[in-house]
């Protein structure tokens, strides 16, 4: 499986110390070169600049030219960027967890993926704790999300 991913997801996994996760759930992991800035800027987190200075074989950087879509055109660049290089690769997915970019993704054809999908579908593989990674992610960053989320994540990470 093809998936790009767009910077939210990218830079919580990092800074859990989840990374690793991807190239475990995904064949190949791609990254719109704005997404990859967008995690080396000074506004990221030092442990996500830190890791952007030497990423891992797996993560492929890609440029991505003009934008085809004008429908994207509302969106921040890194989902614009994700969803262009995710159709351009022929992609099965992109990993964001922006709702509107969700949406657009969607729209275009594209399984949107975001931080708590990733983390279900781990724990279910028996790779992490998920209630204890869901604590983490909230209490150790500014990520956002709606319990009844959470809840459908545990339900698929137990396999329900």
């Amino acid at each position: 499986m093809i998936v790009v991913t767009d910077t939210s997801p990218l830079r919580y996994l990092i800074v859990l110390g989840n990374e690793w996760i991807l190239p475990r759930l995904y064949r190949r992991i791609l990254c719109p070169e704005v997404v990859f800035r967008e995690c080396s800027s000074p506004g990221a987190p030092l442990v996500v600049r830190a890791w952007a200075t030497n990423p891992p074989d797996w993560f492929e950087i890609c440029e991505v030219t003009g934008i085809s879509r004008p429908e994207l055109g509302l969106l921040d660049p890194g989902e614009r960027y994700a969803i262009e290089l995710a159709l351009k690769e022929r992609a099965t997915a992109v990993l964001m967890d922006e709702l509107a970019g969700r949406q657009a993704a969607r729209e275009v054809g594209l399984i949107a993926v975001g931080t708590i999908g990733i983390l279900a579908e781990s724990a279910r593989s028996g790779w992490i704790d998920y209630d204890s990674t869901v604590a983490r992610l909230l209490d150790e960053t500014n990520f956002r999300v709606g319990s009844d989320v959470i809840e459908l994540g545990r339900s698929h990470a137990q396999g329900r």
